[in-house]
């Protein structure tokens, strides 16, 4: 078979793996079933900036909101005009996903990349973050929504490059993406330190630009929520260095590509295009393995990385003629070992909930099964008087108000800022019930 054929077949194999993994996280976000506990968390803090409590409680509180505000009017305001808050955000994540998906095509075009080379990249996304990271994608969450958001400024500032002027929008952009998750730094950090290299006065110019334009942020959260927004967002959180050790393991989902890349960023390395890539790269691994030393941090601490990771796939196909293994083998041979590897690895995972969707009835019978947990868990919510801690998600369809996160309560405890006790008083007062949940009631890829 000549190795165009086989090309297209790989590549149109890659393209089938993505739509068929994104099946599931879109059939998934109509279902009246818990994907994670934050989405609960979410929705409650999306109502309250449409107005139904503080967004940013007291300190006497048992709840903290630890996120910037701005992915909660969003969320707010799509909730009301489809009616549904949780859908609202799930729609969001996914949207998302197909955005950063997008720029990836187009900063791979930017950085000398073909179309083809493009859309492997962004199909390499697409697949990865629906095979592997489906306890995110498709979730209420705003993390996806600000990469998304983000990734729009640092194309933006790409093209700022190019022209040499017209830096501020993108930097707004991104300073905006900050405020609606503040933990997407890659990006905004891979603009500045290039900035740096190539136009250093220009740099500093954009440094206190951007500096200007968080600093009145901030200056604006604090008006409209006062000292809490402070209290809130810098609430306790312990961080572990084995944790980062333990992350090394989760490298495996995008294993492919680095291996690639790290061949690639090196006999390329006289090349801008590939400069840039392998500095977005080298600070995601490192971005990474700071944040998951934090206590609790989930897969969204690799997200960076995938999108990183995902560039490189798509410039490693573009350069494969101009690599040194290029004089032994064939562009094209060394393309098919580079999709085949990604193809396989996609494949090659214990998640069959897209294939189960589409051809075992059994699968149908345990989502009925799920959602009739959530919906008997709704009910007996309903029927108990007082505060309640279960499911987030099934207390707020239940309407029961947000008085107790363990989560954020834990660390605190941890940190000495909250007596040990807080909750068990509660409880042996009578003023709260703890309900066990059913095994049901969550729907997780961590499950």
């Amino acid at each position: 078979m000549p190795h165009s054929r086989r090309l297209f077949i790989l590549i149109t194999c890659l393209g089938l793996i993505a739509a068929l993994s994104a099946l599931w996280p879109i059939y998934r976000s109509f279902l009246n079933i818990d994907i994670d506990l934050l989405e609960g968390w979410n929705a409650y803090y999306a109502d309250a900036a449409m107005g139904r409590m503080p967004l940013y409680p007291s300190s006497g509180r048992l709840i903290t909101n630890n996120y910037p505000p701005l992915s909660f009017y969003i969320v707010g305001l799509l909730g009301r005009v489809i009616g549904d808050t949780v859908l609202a955000g799930r729609l969001l994540s996914m949207v998302a996903v197909a955005v950063c998906a997008a720029v990836i095509a187009l900063i791979i075009r930017r950085l000398g990349g073909t179309a083809t080379a493009a859309g492997i990249g962004a199909a390499y996304f697409t697949a990865t973050m629906c095979r592997f990271f489906t306890d995110y994608v498709g979730m209420n969450d705003p993390h996806l929504l600000a990469q998304a958001v983000m990734a729009l400024g640092f194309l933006a500032f790409l093209r700022a490059m190019a022209r040499n002027r017209g830096y501020a929008m993108p930097i707004l952009v991104m300073a905006v993406s900050g405020f609606i998750k503040h933990s997407i730094i890659v990006m905004p950090l891979t603009a500045m330190i290039w900035l740096g290299i190539h136009r250093p006065r220009q740099m500093l110019r954009s440094g206190l630009f951007a500096f200007c334009v968080i600093a009145a942020g901030f200056a604006l959260c604090f008006c409209a929520f006062g000292p809490d927004f402070f209290a809130n967002m810098t609430s306790p959180r312990a961080f572990l260095l084995k944790h980062a050790w333990g992350a090394v393991g989760h490298l495996q989902w995008v294993v492919v590509g680095l291996v690639t890349w790290g061949y690639v960023g090196i006999t390329r390395r006289a090349d801008p295009g590939v400069q840039l890539c392998s500095l977005m790269i080298l600070l995601s691994l490192l971005v990474f393995f700071i944040k998951k030393t934090g206590d609790g941090v989930a897969h969204n601490a690799q997200f960076e990385l995938v999108f990183s990771v995902a560039v490189g796939v798509g410039l490693a196909f573009a350069h494969a003629p101009f690599l040194p293994l290029a004089r032994r083998y064939s562009p094209d041979t060394l393309r098919c070992v580079l999709l085949l590897a990604i193809c396989v690895r996609l494949v090659a995972s214990t998640r069959l909930e897209p294939v189960r969707l589409l051809a075992d009835p059994g699968f149908h019978a345990e989502i009925a099964a799920r959602e009739r947990a959530m919906s008997a868990t709704m009910a007996r919510i309903k029927t108990i008087p007082g505060d309640v801690v279960c499911s987030t998600l099934a207390c707020y369809k239940a309407g029961k108000p947000f008085v107790v996160d363990p989560f954020n309560c834990r660390q605190r405890m941890m940190a000495g800022k909250l007596p040990g006790d807080a909750i068990d008083k509660l409880v042996a007062t009578g003023r709260l019930t703890i309900i066990d949940e059913s095994p049901l009631l969550t729907w997780s890829a961590k499950k």
